[in-house]
């Protein structure tokens, strides 16, 4: 499938209103070498998943496993990792996005995406210089490369979003023997597939010579085009279907269902943005695997001319063959009639002739030649004889065409282990507490905390409620814990054990975790004895709350943490909190302690814990999906500052259960007491810290 400019713009609009709004850039990663997965973040907002390819931008819903090395992975993450979205556009009618993104430090950069031909993407400054490109080129019109300012491609037909009825009928006069459908695509760059939609929504046969349209047909047209134009660009009256193979694959997606496609086997789809990336995911990963396996490819080709030339000798051989047993046959039939005319007459009917060599005579049959005699007989025999010997012969090319055959079905097989490789898994909804820190207690309750001030702030102005009780630590950069409808029984003291849990969590994921602090005071209140807003005369900093009357102390909390795998609803995902808790609820989990290795590496290690306590028996399943996890989210799960793994373990969850917490969870416990009111507010990117 190739975009065209009028279905980029509605990709262009439906990323532009996604994206620009407070979304950053947490990772870029490589799928093939022509495309860059871009993981857009968002601090109260699901993440999104943003495909920048050499055949389209498009924000996917399918989960990629690198294919192949890109050469613009690495400078891309250095360039536009934790830079925020600033906007997506396009170039006219072309088949180019601009993305612009705004660094930490202020700089813009610049990703240009072209979608015609081979394909390109071009980062470069503010200034247009560009700084790193996929593809350089050097054509009569252009050149780009590392240094030169970008310059965009000769324009091709009249921008089809600002056409006007005057262009289009100065256009008529200059089409000369053009048919509609021709003079439509050329004049206004639209694809076959809509210009025929066009002709038909405006009444005009095809076949019609553009110079002989009267003023009124080419306003039926100009209505046409514009009207479809702004239904597929603006998303208005969209139909949206897939073009399925006979295989089930599919090879081309539609905003509208066109005639064209009726006739065709369709599927339809909620949006036009899933149609495309289903069919531009499956034909990137194509491209993807093709490439993977080029010299395998081209050693199969080479075998396979062998064993196309194998065959043809084996049946030149078998046709040789059969012809002199055939003359055989015939002379056999001859001989009781001893006459040279009967030998003559088996000799022609079998397209056989005598010739003389060096005064020798020979029969010669289908180019193999047998010593004359006289009696019919014996030329006979002899000539069964030179039969036999070439198909005994015929044995051995069959053995080189098995050999052949082996080495062809190994080579395939080497193919088909790339390409297994090579899947697609659409991602699971999420459920809404996961964009948060969280865990499930030992009691069942769900426990939801914030991650940065952004996140503290959402959580407890969107999701806190009048059954649940709300946590905080003494410690600066301290995040807000809530517990869903534990009001009730934490004043009754009937769940300590989950107030504990929280209490750790929340001492966990504050400064105390960084500053290597060995233990800390946490408490938690009611829902109303939390102030959103600040006392007169005073300022409340983003994410931070004044708490009013009696706090209920947990003193002296352990920093101790795990991370492992969960079963939620037959999903596997990570989560991070107290021991007791994650021991309990996962299947696999490592105990963390402060202090060691940097995020990443700390990432990578609890990585490698997890596979290696899942391996073996009926877990390797669990732990190939644990292979498959990015280390990102390891990085966001793990608390900020130095870690390292004490150890790993199974859980006591089992693999076949679903023990996932929902929003009517319940549960409770008490603290100690305190009568000073106070707020708490953002640290330093993992939580709160206090402001009285």
């Amino acid at each position: 499938m190739e975009l065209s400019g009028v279905e980029l713009r509605y990709l262009v609009n439906e990323i532009s209103a996604r994206v620009t709004s407070g979304y950053y850039v947490s990772g870029v990663n490589a799928v093939t070498a022509g495309s860059l997965l871009i993981k857009l973040h968002h601090p109260t907002q699901e993440d999104i998943m943003l495909m920048l390819s050499v055949r389209g931008i498009w924000i996917t819903k399918l989960k990629f496993k690198p294919v192949e090395e890109n050469r613009l992975e690495r400078f891309a993450q250095a360039e536009l990792e934790r830079a925020k979205i600033e906007s997506v556009e396009q170039a006219g009618s072309e088949r180019i996005a601009i993305v612009k993104f705004r660094k930490l430090d202020g700089q813009a950069r610049v990703a240009v995406c072209e979608f015609f031909g081979d394909g390109n993407i071009a980062i470069c400054d503010e200034s247009m210089q560009i700084l790193a490109i996929l593809n350089p080129i050097e054509v009569r019109h252009r050149t780009l490369k590392v240094g030169l300012r970008y310059a965009f491609p000769p324009a091709r037909g009249v921008d089809v979003f600002g056409l006007t009825l005057p262009q289009l009928l100065a256009l008529r006069n200059e089409a000369r023997n053009l048919d509609v459908l021709r003079w439509i695509g050329r004049s206004v760059s639209m694809p076959r597939k809509f210009v025929e939609e066009v002709a038909k929504r405006a009444g005009i046969a095809p076949a019609r010579q553009a110079g002989s349209l009267s003023d009124d047909e080419v306003k039926k047209i100009f209505d046409a085009v514009t009207g479809l134009v702004q239904d597929i660009s603006l998303g208005r009256n969209h139909e949206p279907v897939m073009v399925m193979r006979e295989d089930g694959r599919p090879v081309d997606a539609l905003p509208i269902v066109t005639d064209e496609a009726r006739k065709l086997e369709i599927k339809r789809v909620p949006t036009f943005m899933e149609a495309l990336d289903e069919v531009l995911s499956a034909e990137m990963l194509d491209a993807g695997k093709s490439s993977r396996t080029v010299e395998i490819d081209r050693q199969i080709a080479v075998l396979e001319h062998d064993l196309e030339e194998q065959n043809k000798a084996k049946e030149a051989v078998l046709q040789k063959a059969a012809a002199i047993r055939q003359l055989a046959g015939a002379l056999m039939a001859a001989a009781p009639y001893g006459s040279e005319s009967a030998l003559q007459e088996a000799l022609a009917a079998n397209s056989a002739q005598i010739v003389s060599d060096k005064g020798a005579k020979y029969v010669v049959v289908a180019g193999e030649r047998v010593e004359m005699q006289q009696n019919p007989a014996k030329l006979s025999s002899m000539l069964f004889a030179r039969a036999k010997e070439m198909e005994r012969g015929n044995a051995s090319i069959e053995e080189a065409r098995a050999r052949l055959l082996a080495q062809i079905e190994k080579l395939r097989g080497q193919t088909a282990a790339i390409h297994k490789k090579i899947v697609v898994q659409k991602q699971s909804a999420r459920e809404w507490y996961e964009r948060y820190r969280w865990f499930v207690t030992t009691d069942g309750l769900l426990a939801i905390g914030g991650r940065d001030a952004s996140s503290n702030s959402a959580l407890v102005r969107k999701h806190l409620t009048e059954d649940d009780i709300v946590f905080h630590a003494e410690v600066h950069g301290s995040p807000f814990f809530i517990v869903k409808n534990a009001a009730a029984p934490a004043q009754a003291g009937a769940i300590e054990p989950s107030l504990q849990q929280v209490a750790q969590a929340t001492v966990g994921f504050s400064r105390a975790w960084k500053d290597g602090l060995s233990s800390a005071d946490a408490y938690w209140v009611m829902p109303d004895q939390i102030k959103k807003g600040a006392p007169t005369g005073q300022f409340l900093p983003k994410g931070s709350f004044v708490i009013e009357g009696r706090r209920n102390y947990i003193k002296g909390v352990v920093v101790r943490l795990a991370i492992g795998v969960t079963d939620i609803d037959g999903r596997w995902s990570l989560v991070c909190g107290p021991e007791e808790a994650i021991k309990k609820r996962s299947l696999v989990y490592a105990v963390l302690q402060q202090g060691g290795m940097d995020p990443m590496t700390a990432a990578k290690k609890a990585k490698s814990s997890l596979v290696a306590a899942a391996a073996g028996g009926d877990a390797e399943i669990l732990a190939e999906s644990i292979k498959g996890m990015s280390l990102d989210d390891f990085v966001r799960a793990l608390p900020t500052g130095q870690s390292r793994i004490a150890f790993a373990a199974r859980g006591q969850q089992a693999a076949a259960s679903n023990n996932n917490s929902n929003n009517n969870s319940g549960g409770s416990s008490n603290g100690g007491d305190d009568d000073a009111a106070g707020g708490s507010g953002d640290g330093d990117g993992d939580g709160g810290g206090n402001s009285r």
